[in-house]
């Protein structure tokens, strides 16, 4: 893993900004977001509204994905495929003896 994190690093300006955002000063976190917003601001401006849309449907699918994974936990829980012990059965009432006058 480090090997292949390590050659993006030597992609020409993503590789190197992202380096920089990872090994750098503090302040090249907040220039390498500000570069993303930019190239985002500037693809949108040259595709236009498709990819609005296309952002909009893989955010949108990222975030039902998301949920998906975060509520299907009990459906592959190990505890409950073990086997748990019966309550005892409760206790048989006797009927009444009263009549009815």
């Amino acid at each position: 893993m480090k090997a292949l994190v390590r050659a993006f690093y030597y992609v020409p300006v993503i590789g190197w900004l992202t380096k920089d955002a990872v090994h750098g000063t503090p302040e090249a976190k907040y220039f390498f977001a500000f570069n993303m917003a930019v190239l985002l601001f500037g693809a949108i401006y040259l595709i236009g509204y498709p990819l609005v849309i296309t952002l909009g449907l893989l955010g949108s699918a990222a975030g039902l994905s998301g949920l998906v994974l975060l509520t299907m936990g009990d459906a592959f829980d190990r505890r409950a495929s073990r086997a748990v012990a019966r309550a005892p059965a409760p206790p048989l009432r006797k009927p009444s003896m009263r009549r009815a006058a």
